[in-house]
């Protein structure tokens, strides 16, 4: 398998290979606290690695709170 440059065709959205996967809620926030400890304490290469990091991080904290959301927690 070639490796993915996923810097140079991030604009060419048809051409980004996409992994689908079930997570359970425990492991969507185990998931967001490595995010956040990344985003907090990462040596990030460029603003793009640090910005999707952060994004990312979001994702799965929305979702978190959808989860409590919908189950009343």
């Amino acid at each position: 398998m070639s490796d993915y440059d996923y810097e140079s065709d991030y604009n060419e959205m048809e051409d980004v290979p996409f992994v689908q996967m079930e997570l359970d809620i425990r492991d969507c926030h185990q998931v967001y606290k490595a995010l956040q400890c990344h985003v907090e304490h990462g040596d990030f290469s460029d603003e793009y690695d640090k910005a999707r990091t952060e994004q990312m991080k979001d994702f799965f904290y929305r979702m978190i709170l959808e989860y409590k959301f919908q189950v009343g927690q």
